[in-house]
């Protein structure tokens, strides 16, 4: 029996939407909270995990499910975006529009964000950020995170990502096992990322375009990432106590969207994407 996800479409003032395939995959979002991603299942497991104090409440910045990051993800302390806060805007925006897509050939939806006069005046710059949720036929899920320029003759710099919040037992960490290029390195760094600390490796998409990331949490199984390379780096990064591992696609380490952005000229689209899947379900 699949199962129950806590539901915070129950109890919360938010409205959260819920595609599903027959065979028992599903998905939920919340647009107007920042179009976060609050559930994912796959093989009737629920993979996320969401803090639903910190989701209905919107003094604080939600803890779980899928955050979205944009224009930078992390913080930046720079005098040419004084006001623009960590991990950027869209995570906080209320502005989302939304389109489901429930077909016989399609399982997903699509959200849009657009530059308004508030983003404006903490980002200068003219842009359409649509996240595509795909439930895929071979039982995984594909994000798309895509940027189109509305500008006409400047380009614009982005470093955005993914925040991903996937259960664990807190008192497990020590025992999740990273089956990827880099992965020695985040297991050797468990006290540091599991305390509050990051740590950033290199995406291994980067150097062989067929590197996956597989990872196999306890009580969980084995969740399969695959992130394209237009996010260089993986950020790691959980609190002490809690149930849960985030593991992020980023576009740049901190401060990239000043020191080293992705610049996307006038009327030109860029995008990035991820796939992720559970196997041997724990």
């Amino acid at each position: 029996m699949p199962e129950k996800f806590p539901s915070a479409q129950e109890e919360s003032p938010f409205k959260i939407e819920t595609i599903k395939t027959p065979d028992g995959n599903e998905v939920s979002f919340c647009p107007e909270r920042g179009g976060i991603i609050t559930s994912i299942k796959l093989k009737g497991k629920e993979i996320l995990y969401l803090d639903k104090e910190t989701f209905n409440n919107t003094g604080v910045n939600v803890k779980g499910g899928v955050p979205i990051l944009f224009p930078n993800a992390g913080p930046i302390e720079n005098p040419k975006f004084p006001d623009l806060k960590q991990h950027g805007f869209a995570r906080t925006s209320k502005n989302w529009g939304v389109k489901t897509i429930n077909s016989e050939n399609q399982t997903g939806f699509a959200e849009t964000l657009k530059s308004n006069e508030n983003t404006r005046t903490i980002y200068p710059y003219d842009f359409q950020l649509s996240v595509q949720g795909q439930l895929e036929k071979d039982g995984s899920f594909t994000l798309l995170q895509q940027v189109e320029s509305l500008e006409s003759d400047k380009e614009i710099p982005v470093s955005m990502g993914l925040h991903p919040y996937f259960k664990v037992p807190h008192n497990q960490k020590k025992e999740i096992k990273f089956d990827f290029e880099g992965g020695d390195i985040i297991e050797r760094d468990v006290e540091n990322w599991s305390n509050g600390g990051t740590t950033s490796i290199d995406n291994p998409k980067i150097k062989n375009p067929d590197a996956i990331i597989k990872i196999k949490i306890p009580s969980l199984g084995t969740l399969t990432i695959d992130v394209s390379p237009e996010y260089r780096k993986i950020w790691i990064w959980s609190l002490p106590e809690k149930d849960f591992i985030c593991i992020e696609p980023v576009m740049r380490d901190e401060g990239g969207l000043v020191e080293d952005p992705e610049l996307i000229k006038p009327k030109t689209t860029f995008s990035g994407q991820v796939n992720f899947s559970l196997d041997q379900v724990g």
